[in-house]
């Protein structure tokens, strides 16, 4: 009997060792591609049995089409953005991600664009090398002991923040519409009170229709404290446009984003975000650590494994799909 097939349809590893010998149980090939586009992606994928997805969008009816024998699509990440879930599923198709492999680096890496523009050390150190010594313009300051900090989705990454922002004495709420109720010593609160009573937020929900520029001009006018805003989750939560025009306004402290709506349209022009001295942008680095991406890798090549030998992958995201 052949082996079965799965296509990795980009990525941005150095090796596919770990997949290739993960695979070799079931068994299973692997063919490694780097489309560019759903459209180039088409014409190699039929008689494919599951597909491995990074950051390639446009998985949906179409592609799925045009590998009739597809069984699973999983995404080397946690966000589900690129992939038509009710479209796979419509057809029989397991979607499945990897949602735990990152949570210490995330967090991490969220804590440092928050510690960095909180005592305003980029700024500072600009400052500085311009020869200019002075208070004057690190000030206003305030102690992150004396803050209020809201996190916008309380999952696994939330969470791993807030526990870091208590050993700085700061208080934590958290808004997250799957969680009611106090958890690990923080307040669940309404999004309004978010705007109105925190000195820093932290976005970390995921990216979905109803998330879409959540962080729009009418949520920073409701900002009642100049907050610092972090965001390490996904680009389309925050309108960029609408972050510009709160730095202009006074409206926000300063703002860490790991993640943007349109990268290219910020590196390739003459952003306004780039003139802020109290802006850090990170090129969606949060995520990664050489123990990261082995984690990423291995898992995702054992949901594809689990699907192909028939068995549940641990993290379905469509378990209506075992019932056709």
């Amino acid at each position: 009997m052949a082996n079965l097939k799965v296509v990795v349809t980009d990525y941005v590893f150095e090796s596919f060792d770990l997949e290739r010998g993960v695979l070799a149980s079931v068994p299973a090939d692997l063919v490694v591609l780097q489309a560019s586009s759903a459209s180039e992606l088409i014409p190699h994928i039929d008689g494919v049995h599951a597909l491995l997805n990074t950051y390639l969008p446009g998985m949906d009816a179409t592609v799925f089409d045009a590998a009739p024998e597809l069984r699973a699509v999983v995404r080397y990440g946690i966000g589900l953005d690129t992939i038509d879930v009710p479209a796979a599923t419509e057809r029989g198709i397991m979607v499945a991600n990897v949602p735990d492999y990152c949570v210490d680096e995330v967090a991490d890496h969220a804590l440092a664009h928050f510690l960095n523009l909180a005592r305003k050390i980029s700024l500072a150190d600009g400052r500085v090398k311009k020869g200019e010594w002075s208070l004057g313009y690190v000030k206003p300051l305030v102690g992150i002991a004396d803050m209020t900090v809201g996190v916008i989705g309380f999952g696994r990454i939330g969470r791993a923040i807030a526990s870091r922002l208590k050993p700085f004495g700061a208080g934590v709420v958290f808004h997250d519409p799957m969680v009611s109720e106090t958890q690990d010593g923080c307040e669940a609160v309404s999004l309004e009170q978010i705007y109105t009573d925190c000195d820093a937020i932290f976005v970390q929900c995921p990216a979905v229709p109803e998330t879409h520029h959540l962080l729009n001009r009418e949520a920073f006018e409701a900002m009642a404290k100049r907050p610092i805003l972090v965001n390490a989750a996904r680009g389309s939560i925050v309108d960029t446009d609408a972050v510009v025009w709160a730095l202009e306004n006074d409206l926000i402290a300063g703002a860490g984003l790991d993640v943007l709506e349109d990268e290219h349209a910020v590196l390739e022009t003459d952003h306004p975000l780039k003139a802020f001295e109290n802006v850090t942008l990170t090129p969606h680095s949060a995520w990664y650590s050489a123990a990261a991406i082995r984690k990423l890798q291995q898992k995702a090549a054992e949901e594809v494994a689990r699907a192909l030998r028939g068995e549940r992958p641990l993290s379905l995201a469509n378990p209506e799909v075992l019932e056709k």
